[in-house]
């Protein structure tokens, strides 16, 4: 499952967008998307959802016509962490495992994505997919644990370690993947691997000729 927010300018890579300009930013956060989306579908024998931000007719409609792969949910809730337990409380009333990623890690290797479903099958209660900046690019659950969301410091460098506090303080079995890089600010466009992120790196590639 994919959480992902519609690529309006203004609102969307807003870090990056002081250094390349909002437009230039919407862009780029397509670019992400598309490719997170491709990297969802690239993992057979599951079922593919996206939950989308905002909650409007106009995101439905947008995620609708490039997802239409995908079984569409509106995020509800007023932070972060409201929104992410809504989504998996919701999709894992109808499904098991459930895996979220966002959309800030397009080139994720797909290992990671069939490691963390092969994880949650051998039963392991949560999966977690630490990224370097402290939070998490990943988490994976065979059922809902509102525990995990619940005193997070989000968007903090300390969201994956008081994450991994919740579950011990729940005596849940976790077990994590490999660290990865979240493309949150301009040093960190040029972390991206190939041959992941082939249109997030296309466009990359296409600010530095350009001289941005």
């Amino acid at each position: 499952m994919v959480a992902a927010k519609q690529p309006e300018r203004g609102k969307v890579k807003t870090r990056i967008a002081a250094a390349i300009g909002d437009d230039r930013a919407a862009e780029l956060y397509r670019c992400t998307l598309l490719d997170t989306l491709a990297l969802a579908l690239s993992i057979s024998d599951v079922s593919h959802a996206l939950s989308y931000a905002p909650p409007t007719e106009s995101a439905r409609r947008f995620f609708a016509d490039i997802a239409p792969a995908f079984l569409l949910m509106p995020q509800s809730g007023a932070t972060l962490g409201e929104r992410l337990g809504d989504t998996l409380t919701r999709f894992l009333s109808r499904f098991s495992p459930v895996v979220l990623i966002g959309s800030d890690g397009p080139d994720l290797p797909a290992a990671f994505l069939t490691r963390a479903f092969d994880i949650l099958r051998d039963r392991s209660d949560v999966v977690l997919g630490p990224a370097k900046d402290g939070g998490y690019y990943l988490i994976g659950m065979r059922s809902m644990h509102p525990t995990l969301f619940e005193r997070i410091d989000w968007s903090t460098a300390a969201v994956a370690q008081q994450t991994r506090e919740r579950a011990g303080e729940a005596a849940l079995s976790l077990m994590e993947l490999p660290y990865w890089h979240d493309l949150d600010t301009v040093a960190d466009l040029q972390t991206l691997l190939d041959p992941g992120a082939p249109l997030t790196r296309a466009f990359v590639a296409g600010l530095k000729a350009k001289g941005t």
